[in-house]
């Protein structure tokens, strides 16, 4: 149905229908993350069945998540068990959803690691990244529910069509709607731009980087790698003909891109050498060991696990020493910048959309929580976990 109320025409659910394009939008958010993650992990030849399956148990638990946290927040609207599970009132939360599903996805993906020995920040790059980007498409479904808005500014922004600046107040499907003539910031928006942004940047830029402050593979080894730019070089008559200057800028990318795969990202090293630092199984150590105290077990369990011989394996994978950004910097990214983004917009937002109800400084809190846990997790992956818990013949760093 459409309501009208003079400046505004609000619409909330498809005419006819009954559906809230509210609701349509999560859909299309939630398969778009699914779809860009089966993408890249096709790219990156790893098996997809896991995420084909554990797309609908985790679609569930972010459901549940999104409702909880909503429910957690919102306890006086709850009269009765049916308000609990009444998502067709409305109230999701994205943060409980994206928090329940990631934690319910983390065991999913586990298993599946090690049964594909493959290294789990391969995974969390594959797909936490493109939580963004369904984020982004999802916050314009606050748009149409007249949420997630800041303050009064009391007038329309000239730099927004009609058809934004009308719906930038609290309306009818508000418990308390704005008066006419009140046009409030537009922090879904400024949500949207910046999470889109944010997916670009850790998916285009962050797993170059380490390339691109890097030595270079045709510097370190010009004989090996030869450019077409010395081949077929750059002359003034290419200024008459542009197509000339597209296709040689076209075969200097691929030519730095075949080198890059050839010198690092598909080199193999002796299978043999590799497999010498292969362990004994922990069930093998444990039943000889004949180990009873239970402290004295998790300790050489730990010991056991930080992988030794790390650092050698390392310089096997890469002789040259090149520099990498590794499996797992640009999906532990995700959580230091959508912890940014909520600090810099919670405190611009109504009362009755931060993150925690009502309390803005607990809602910082818990975004900087996650800036913090997000920060962790790039130390890790980039100097700890490559030097102690790497592992041969796992797909690890050569992800990109």
């Amino acid at each position: 149905m459409s309501n009208y109320n003079g400046y505004n025409d609000l619409i909330t659910d498809i005419p006819g229908t009954g559906i809230h394009i509210y609701s349509i939008l999560m859909a299309i958010s939630f398969l778009t993350a699914v779809i860009a993650s089966w993408v890249k992990l096709y790219r990156r030849n790893i098996p997809t069945k896991t995420l084909e399956w554990g797309t609908l148990i985790i679609a569930l638990a972010g459901l549940i998540g999104a409702r909880g946290w909503y429910v957690l927040n919102n306890t006086s609207l709850i009269e009765s068990a049916i308000d609990v599970i009444a998502v067709w009132r409305g109230g999701m939360a994205i943060e409980g959803g994206v928090s329940v599903a990631m934690i319910v996805g983390f065991f999913i993906f586990y298993r599946a690691s090690k049964q594909l020995e493959i290294s789990m920040w391969v995974f969390l790059d594959c797909i936490v990244p493109n939580i963004l980007l369904g984020q982004a498409i999802g916050r314009w479904g606050n748009f149409f529910n007249q949420e997630l808005l800041g303050a009064d500014v009391g007038h329309p922004f000239s730099w927004l069509p009609t058809w934004i600046n009308n719906h930038l107040h609290y309306g009818f499907n508000s418990n308390n709607p704005d008066p006419v003539a009140v046009y409030r910031q537009p922090l879904f928006l400024y949500e949207s731009i910046s999470s889109l942004f944010g997916w670009c940047f850790l998916t285009f830029f962050v797993p170059k980087a380490g390339q691109i402050f890097s030595k270079k593979p045709w510097k370190l080894n010009s004989a090996q790698f030869t450019s077409p730019l010395q081949t077929n070089p750059f002359v003034w008559k290419d200024i008459i003909m542009p197509w000339k200057v597209i296709k040689k800028i076209h075969d200097y990318r691929k030519f730095k891109h075949d080198s890059w795969k050839q010198a690092y990202f598909d080199f193999t090293p002796d299978k043999h050498l590799v497999n010498s630092f292969k362990k004994i199984p922990w069930k093998d150590i444990k039943e000889n060991a004949r180990i009873k105290s239970k402290i004295k077990k998790r300790y050489l369990s730990f010991k056991y696990n930080m992988q030794p011989h790390s650092k050698v394996l390392n310089a096997i994978y890469n002789p040259d020493n090149y520099r990498v950004t590794y499996a797992g910097v640009s999906g532990s990214l995700y959580f230091v910048f959508y912890g940014i983004i909520r600090m810099i917009l919670e405190p611009l937002r109504d009362s009755r959309d931060i993150m925690k109800i009502g309390n803005v400084s607990t809602s910082m809190i818990i975004s900087g929580i996650w800036v913090v846990f997000g920060l962790t997790l790039v130390i890790f992956a980039q100097i700890i976990a490559p030097s102690r818990f790497r592992k041969g013949e796992w797909l690890y760093e050569k992800s990109y």
